[in-house]
């Protein structure tokens, strides 16, 4: 699994400054040395997305972001067929714990997790060994 930290690109999107810290110092903490790509706006992450370019292997979705949320982040990537792909694994990002909201996020063809903030490093663990079993499915 190190070989994979290492090569892996993440893509966070969140409008908090602080959590984007927070989630840097974590994975930091859990030996990822890859790519981390944050966007603080879901409009330019999906600039990003529409690009085809550096396409992440992992992306962490925040629910609740100005504009544009989180749900209409994944909805419209789904739409135009950025998501799913074959590389891509979603996992929804939010301080909320409303089963109204862990279900409406595992709806989306792309989600495979639900993380409730802080990211940890057990749950990026966790997150990581989904996307692997995802990715191998």
């Amino acid at each position: 699994m190190r070989e994979l930290k290492e090569a892996m690109h993440i893509l966070l999107v969140d409008d908090e400054d602080d959590c984007n810290f927070v989630t840097r110092m974590v994975l930091k903490k859990a030996g990822f040395s890859g790519k981390l790509t944050t966007y603080t706006s879901a409009t330019d992450a999906l600039a990003h997305m529409r690009s085809g370019h550096d396409l992440p292997d992992l992306m962490f979705v925040d629910i609740n972001m100005p504009a544009v949320n989180g749900f209409e982040f994944l909805a419209t990537c789904e739409a135009e067929g950025l998501l799913p792909n074959e590389l891509t694994s979603v996992v929804m990002f939010s301080s909320s714990n409303r089963p109204s909201d862990l279900e409406r996020a595992l709806g989306f063809r792309s989600v495979i997790g639900y993380v409730e903030k802080a990211l940890s490093v057990d749950s990026f663990e966790r997150v990581l060994n989904d996307h692997l079993q995802a990715r191998r499915a």
